[in-house]
């Protein structure tokens, strides 16, 4: 049998990706390529860990002192990672370690976690969709634990046991892909005649999961999103947020507020208030539209850079900003009767846009989101564009799809991008969602 180096070169063989196995995973395969595992790898898999290797040079080196590791990715199959989730979501938070150790526990989870579904994105055994729920759940995973582990150093008060997280964006719609923040609102049912323990709850909270360790940092947070921003308290009473949205809240507020999902803590309550006050809000809502072309254009003007050697996939013309703000504002104007359990954006425009051309938005938006996957992966880090510049395009085209050219990959992504746009601009120009009707 060839050598797991060999298998690896040729499952790959004739991309871009080739050219850089040998010096990306020279460690990896030093240190496993005589276990047993790696003579069980093959197929999809192994083409999914060879992509891995090339362009991930870290997740091969962590990968290299992980046997156990590469065991489950030998044995991994299109079900692997529902039943992973699965477990997840039932595990017990209990932790009996020290603190140091949990928290490098955690770190050390979402690492294998995620090297695990990127051997299985990367291979096409699950479509992106499937690998991005995971991710979504693992991150909802690990958010938990953290709370928990403030909440035990911080045990005693009563308002540390009513402590709730609500998770905005893309980990709210269970949309998360590499290197995605955790946008996270801190409620309390109850606070503390002195604010300063419930503040601390959120505050450890922050540091557990964005802090390095030795094994890492688990995830970046973001509290931006909490009433009155970086000039608001961190922790916010039930009481206080419901009248801060019902009251103070500007547009921009209640399009995150669609967005939002109770994921740690006492979600129960948290998602009782959350549907509570998005109801109240959708009942008094007014058409965006305006409201929302203006917010765009800022965004665009001020976040998106022209550039010939990159394509802004979140923030520019036709980006993937363009289909939230239209199932946000779809349901403002339309104010729907049911609204989705995972408030993701697919979910959200199908509530209030039926027919072909809601359809081919909802593609348009997952070419997008896939792009923006493997732009990450190849940055090491949370790019809202892609560099299309001569290698840079050869990479992101093979991990996109090996099977098209770079430069068709190029031409639908403007394609993609100008459908959206489209659709975006007949919508404000006719001041209502119903213009994706056929």
């Amino acid at each position: 049998m060839n050598s797991l180096n060999d298998r690896c070169i040729d499952a790959i063989r004739g991309g871009v990706l080739e050219s850089r196995l040998e010096t990306s995973a020279a460690s990896f395969f030093e240190r496993r390529s005589k276990d047993a595992a790696a003579a069980r790898l093959d197929g999809d898999v192994l083409c999914g860990l060879a992509r891995v290797l090339s362009s991930q040079p870290m997740i091969a080196g962590f990968l290299s002192h992980r046997p156990k590791l590469l065991e489950r990715i030998a044995n991994a199959d299109a079900t692997t990672l529902t039943a992973r989730a699965k477990e997840l979501i039932s595990a017990s938070d209990e932790r009996g370690d020290d603190l140091e150790t949990a928290l490098d526990a955690l770190r050390i989870l979402r690492r294998e976690e995620t090297c695990l579904a990127s051997c299985l994105d990367l291979g096409r055994v699950i479509p992106f969709e499937g690998v991005s729920y995971f991710l979504s759940v693992l991150a909802e995973t690990i958010a938990r634990r953290a709370l928990r582990l403030a909440q035990d150093e911080l045990g005693g008060a009563p308002a540390v046991s009513d402590f709730a997280v609500l998770g905005m964006g893309t980990i709210a719609g269970r949309e998360f892909t590499y290197h995605s923040d955790l946008d996270l609102i801190f409620l309390c049912s109850r606070i503390s005649d002195d604010i300063s323990v419930t503040s601390r709850v959120g505050q450890r909270m922050i540091s557990y999961l964005a802090s390095m360790t030795g094994a890492g940092v688990a995830y970046a947070v973001d509290t931006r999103l909490r009433p009155s921003g970086r000039q608001g308290v961190l922790v916010t009473s039930f009481d206080r947020f419901k009248s801060y949205q019902l009251e103070n809240a500007e547009t921009w507020e209640h399009v995150a507020l669609l967005r939002a999902r109770a994921i740690a803590g006492q979600t129960d309550d948290a998602q009782n208030l959350l549907e509570n006050v998005r109801q109240k809000v959708l009942s008094n809502s007014a058409n965006p539209w305006n409201y929302l072309e203006a917010l765009r254009t800022k965004v665009e003007r001020e976040r998106a850079r022209p550039s010939e050697n990159a394509i802004a996939l979140k923030t520019g013309r036709g980006g993937l900003m363009d289909v939230d703000f239209l199932a946000t504002g779809g349901v403002l104007e339309v104010r729907p009767d049911r609204f989705p359990r995972l408030p993701s954006v697919p979910a959200m425009l199908s509530t209030v846009a039926q027919g072909s051309k809601a359809a081919q938005l909802s593609e348009d938006y997952a070419l997008l989101r896939l792009v923006e996957s493997r732009a990450r992966l190849i940055a090491g880090r949370p790019v809202e564009e892609a560099k299309i510049d001569g290698e840079e395009l050869a990479l992101l085209g093979e991990l996109v799809d090996p099977d098209i050219a770079p430069s068709a990959l190029l031409e639908e992504l403007h394609q993609a991008q100008g459908r959206i746009r489209a659709a975006f601009k007949s919508v404000v120009e006719r001041d209502t969602i119903s213009a994706l009707f056929d």
